[in-house]
């Protein structure tokens, strides 16, 4: 297992995923027109979705805000030639981010959720952020989303507090972490 740049190499399985309702983050499920546009032409799909430079143009927020995007670099976690999961490495914060999104992002597919997969996957990525000389990384959670704060504290994250959105009525709680790169 390991974490590899998006690849057409993993379409087939990518393409799969999605029709399973893979998400990462905060996406949105894929509709089939949207799935049957990615799978016709893949290669554009990675240079203008995955594979993006980083884009300083700012976006608004659901809290009704502009920040300017973060720089993020995008990794798949793949086994052999099988699409496993999404993770998302942001090197720097803007405030949103730093509130509620933290540095990182990911998604497993769901036939493969419940399996340790975030957890590794989280630990690959924590190398990824000790090459780049990263010292902490912010992590934020659903409190229902009860796989993804396992997968956090097994890779010694620490629970900093548990916020709600304040722009949003009826806010689902937010875990957020703090993770020591050692």
């Amino acid at each position: 297992m390991e974490l590899t740049t998006p690849n057409i190499k993993y379409q087939d399985s990518y393409i799969a995923a999605l029709k399973e309702g893979f998400y990462a983050g905060s996406q949105a499920i894929k509709t089939e027109a949207e799935i049957a546009e990615i799978a016709a032409d893949f290669n554009k799909y990675l240079a203008t979705k995955l594979l993006k430079p980083y884009d300083t143009t700012p976006r608004l927020r659901d809290d009704g805000k502009y920040y300017p995007n973060a720089p993020q670099i995008k990794f798949w976690l793949v086994e052999g030639n099988k699409f496993i999961g999404e993770f998302n490495l942001r090197t720097e914060l803007n405030d949103f981010l730093m509130y509620v999104g933290g540095n990182v992002g990911y998604g497993i597919r769901p036939s493969e959720r419940r399996k340790g997969y975030a957890t590794k996957g989280l630990s690959l990525l924590l190398e990824e952020a000790r090459q780049r000389n990263m010292k902490r990384l912010l992590i934020a959670a659903k409190s229902s989303n009860i796989g993804s704060w396992k997968a956090i504290e097994k890779n010694s994250g620490r629970l900093e507090n548990i916020i709600t959105l304040p722009w949003k009525k009826d806010s689902e709680e937010y875990k957020r972490y703090w993770i020591e790169i050692k």
